[in-house]
């Protein structure tokens, strides 16, 4: 599930690539500065009485060579997977993001994974200057999910 919610994500944003800028499980590279990574990560929930259903806590770590680069690439993938995704309705909202099916390419009946909801934890949140002082942003996700 892990490569199709970073397929989501390539769909959702302007100028990120799978397998170029943006990663899904580990960088293969150490020598990228600019690029956002994937990950699984620790937490989550399942349902005794819904064995369909799995909310999956997903970590997207962004970064670059500055802070306000990095900052940038958190922020891009945090609007377009949960505030920009949708117009606005009547009244000027712009809701949350909701009812994704996965994966992307598969024909409707092909889909095998409903998103129901993606729930950001806390915006994006400056993590660390790694080894190469490079920096880097965190997000923490809740991807409560649904097997069709």
């Amino acid at each position: 599930m892990l490569k199709e919610i970073t397929t989501f994500i390539e769909s959702q944003t302007d100028g990120l690539i799978r397998d170029t800028n943006l990663f899904a499980g580990h960088r293969p590279d150490d020598k990228i500065n600019a690029c956002d990574v994937i990950l699984e990560t620790a937490g989550g929930t399942t349902f005794f009485h819904w064995a369909k259903r799995a909310d999956l806590v997903i970590q997207v770590l962004s970064r670059a060579k500055t802070y306000f680069k990095a900052r940038a690439r958190a922020w891009k993938i945090y609007d377009a997977i949960y505030r920009e995704h949708t117009a606005p309705d009547a009244l000027g909202t712009v809701h949350p993001s909701a009812g994704w099916r996965l994966p992307l390419a598969a024909a409707e009946g092909s889909k095998t994974h409903e998103i129901m909801i993606i729930e950001p934890l806390a915006t994006p949140q400056f993590a660390r200057q790694d080894e190469k002082l490079r920096y880097e942003f965190s997000t923490n996700y809740i991807f409560k999910m649904v097997k069709l």
